[in-house]
């Protein structure tokens, strides 16, 4: 005949269950709630981004500046500095980690020390990313203007036509950008993400990145571009690799420029092609030494988050960022013209 015997220990397995899978559901809620707040502060950014600009013309215009702005190459440099640089992207961005500065768990600036050999090593790298997406992007959109009979424009400063022009153009598209950018998305925005993973926040920072440009030229290259940055970024937990990159890359245009200035226009084009041979072989030398030296290796998991990586851009999507993205992708399209 069969016994029974009472376990008072028999469902304390089922108990501990009960309760890490309820634990798991209260982290799943707080993180995805976290998520929505610092995209909702990352999505007022980028609308104060686009209402700084808007403000800026309609201030032009009533000043009765606008026709100035867009034949001065010396004063729009000097207006795109400021106002777009400074005031339409790294305040906004700056402000957002302000408000946010107690959800960083990582420094906004990452400032780990680096050598000048490693970061050398890493901005080759990095430029020679950008020399290969560059040829790739610009040989898509030839493709796909001539396959759909459209023309994907981009934005562009006026060509320079004195020698104050050309320096500021220097620093408008080049220097200023590449420090603006740089502690406004790498810095403010990823660390700010970089909690929840890496690729997730590289990957988020480089699609804002990119939409933020306003074209579809610009917006396919500046998400590729976004993406090496922020690897390096994050590889490196430094920020300085990140600003060399960017503003070599932007110099590279602004080489073709300045030389078809002060040389000809024929001779832009062996500007860009030197540069491009240049960064290539450079960044070809480099990745085989990052790699001897095993940089490229997996790093530890930096991120205890228990969502997936689905439920994070759904909660970095909705609400917060939809109202910017319609706004951006609308603005991007709209500069297709067929």
């Amino acid at each position: 005949m069969s016994q029974y015997y009472y376990n008072p220990f028999g469902n304390s397995n089922v108990i501990e269950e009960k309760s890490r899978l309820a634990e798991r559901e209260m982290q799943i809620k707080k993180e995805k709630r976290e998520i929505r707040k610092i995209s909702s502060s990352m999505g007022c950014a980028i609308i104060a981004y686009l209402a700084v600009q808007l403000l800026f013309v309609q201030a032009l215009q009533k000043a009765g500046y606008y026709e100035l702005f867009n034949s001065s190459p010396v004063f729009e440099s000097g207006a795109t500095i400021f106002f777009v640089s400074f005031c339409a992207v790294l305040v906004p961005f700056a402000i957002m980690a302000l408000v946010n500065k107690r959800k960083y768990e990582y420094p906004i600036i990452p400032n780990n020390a680096i050598s000048a050999k490693r970061s050398f090593m890493w901005i080759s790298f990095g430029m020679g990313c950008c020399v290969v997406a560059n040829i790739v992007c610009s040989f898509l959109i030839a493709f796909f203007n001539e396959l759909f009979n459209v023309n994907m424009e981009s934005n562009e400063l006026s060509d320079p036509n004195n020698i104050w022009a050309c320096l500021l153009q220097i620093l408008s598209l080049a220097v200023v950008p590449a420090i603006c950018e740089e502690l406004a998305m790498r810095c403010c925005s990823l660390q700010l993400l970089r909690k929840y993973g890496k690729g997730f926040a590289v990957f988020a920072v480089s699609i804002v990145f990119g939409l933020m440009h306003g074209n579809v030229p610009q917006f396919i290259f500046a998400f590729t571009i976004g993406l090496i940055l922020g690897y390096v970024t994050v590889k490196t937990n430094s920020i300085v690799p990140a600003i060399f990159i960017h503003g070599f890359n932007n110099g590279i245009s602004v080489f073709s420029t300045i030389t078809s200035y002060s040389l000809g226009e024929k001779y832009s084009t062996y500007a860009i092609l030197i540069s491009y041979i240049v960064w290539g072989v450079l960044g070809a030398v480099m990745t085989i030494g990052l790699f001897s030296k095993g940089e490229f290796a997996k790093g530890k998991k930096e991120s205890n988050s228990v969502l997936t990586n689905g439920e994070k851009f759904s909660s970095f999507l909705f609400p917060g960022m939809i109202l910017p993205f319609i706004i951006l992708i609308y603005l991007t399209i709209a500069t297709i013209k067929g």
